[in-house]
């Protein structure tokens, strides 16, 4: 994989959570990468070249690493070793719909059709196939001779959702008004429901009631600490040309939700959130990288 520089970094100031972190581990956290290979190579030597200060650092793929943009293998690849560039201790990668779409059409030849709709054949014209040309079982087979071996295997059976502490990580969202466990638990196969955690939009994404409502614990459910880190619907909808537009992803005080889901695939730039406690205060930042200038 050949990557030019020609690449600007922005960087929010840290702020405050209002939740509590798992003690001595930092965590990274990246948005849809949606096949930008060379924006998710950049951003994992960006977190390698944080120091450490903790005991344990977490490496989180919020989904979508494939479709749309040009590198999808590339950036398949690059995250399912992600740890050892970025220099992490623990690899989660969660399955984002387009995904999942994708581990459907293998799966299901009625399928096929579903994803290549929804930005799949970005993923064929990188092989120099097409589904004019090519059959289902001809385009699966080369599609699984290319991919990292373990991606479909992960995203079958990894899990949804991920805790840390009083962080919750998943592709899309919640239902606020569904029992949580329950609905995280809904299948991954064949979705064609909005109210889904890899394809879930509204009610979350405009809920102000915070996600501790039913906490035991009537000082929580005041609080409201859990914060949901999610991708699938971009908070940013234009170019990223000044850090002050990346603030958009930090919808923490009005909705206890960060969305790092910044466009990547529509336009070239992607999104990273760094979670730690310093000084007994649980804080975050939020990190963006964009490649400027024509498509390589």
């Amino acid at each position: 994989m050949n990557f030019s520089a020609n690449l600007s970094f922005y960087n929010l100031s840290w702020r405050d959570l209002p939740g509590a972190l798992p003690e001595n581990e930092e965590i990274f956290a990246i948005g849809d990468v949606h096949g930008e290979a060379e924006l998710l190579n950049a951003a994992l030597s960006s977190i390698a070249s944080i120091p450490r200060t903790t005991s344990r650092r977490h490496l989180i793929f919020l989904g979508d690493l494939i479709d749309r943009g040009r590198a999808s293998f590339a950036a398949v690849k690059l995250a399912m070793a992600g740890n050892m560039q970025a220099l992490a201790d623990n690899l989660h990668i969660l399955p984002g719909n387009h995904d999942l779409m994708l581990l459907d059409a293998m799966k299901d030849e009625s399928c096929l059709e579903h994803w290549l709709t929804n930005g799949g054949k970005s993923v064929l014209s990188e092989l120099g196939l097409s589904q004019q040309v090519n059959t289902w079982a001809a385009i699966t087979e080369k599609i699984r001779a290319a991919l990292h071996p373990g991606y479909l295997e992960q995203i079958a059976h990894g899990p949804s959702h991920l805790h840390l502490g009083d962080l919750l990580f998943v592709h899309a969202g919640i239902d606020p008004h569904a029992d949580r466990a329950t609905f995280l638990a809904q299948s991954r196969y064949q979705i064609r429901s909005d109210m889904h955690w890899a394809t879930m939009r509204y009610p979350f994404l405009n809920w102000i009631g915070g996600w501790n409502g039913d906490d035991q614990d009537p000082e929580r459910r005041r609080q409201k600490p859990t914060v949901v880190v999610h991708g699938h619907t971009p908070s940013l909808r234009e170019q990223l040309t000044e850090v002050e537009k990346l603030a958009i992803c930090d919808g923490i005080d009005g909705y206890r939700a960060v969305d790092l889901d910044i466009g990547a695939g529509y336009r070239q730039q992607l999104a990273w959130a760094h979670f730690i406690t310093t000084k007994g205060k649980s804080q975050m930042q939020i990190h963006a990288v964009v490649k400027l200038g024509p498509s390589s």
